[in-house]
């Protein structure tokens, strides 16, 4: 019993090993919402207006997304953040993953990993010409930013 128990045990971190399970990066990703203007209508690149997350309380933010849906083979770039009192946060180098009709590198994934307080943040995009927008974002480029709030 012990043996098969062992065995059970090596075959489950060997998964966990083989197909990612436990990733920070999965992590990051599973975590709440905390600001989003993504929306299922059809979209159109090169945004008309600035993308401006609103925090209304302080958060530790995982994972920021932009989507670029029509990216015509661009790589993924990298996305920054300004806060309405000058500061740049970023550039954080984002990793591809693949959109609706599995279109490479239409999600545009960050990891910073950084505290944030109450307040307006532009997010800066690297390839605006590619980033995806339509009416019901405001003409501003898809993001959505997953977090939790921080105690402070």
């Amino acid at each position: 019993m012990k043996r098969m128990m062992l065995i059970l045990l090596a075959m489950l971190i060997t998964a966990s090993i083989l197909y990612g399970c436990g990733s920070e990066e999965q992590s990051a990703l599973d975590h709440d919402i905390i600001w989003t203007n993504n929306n299922i209508q059809g979209v159109q690149n090169n945004p008309e207006n600035p993308t401006v997350i609103v925090l209304e309380k302080d958060y530790f933010v995982t994972a920021i997304m932009d989507y670029h849906y029509f990216n015509d083979g661009q790589k993924p770039g990298t996305i920054s953040l300004i806060g309405e009192d000058g500061t740049k946060y970023g550039p954080w180098q984002a990793k591809g993953r693949k959109g609706q009709g599995d279109v490479e590198n239409a999600y545009w994934d960050t990891f910073p990993n950084v505290q944030l307080k109450a307040g307006n943040y532009e997010v800066i995009d690297s390839h605006v010409e590619s980033w995806s927008q339509n009416d019901e974002s405001g003409n501003s480029g898809m993001t959505e930013v997953r977090g939790y709030a921080s105690e402070n």
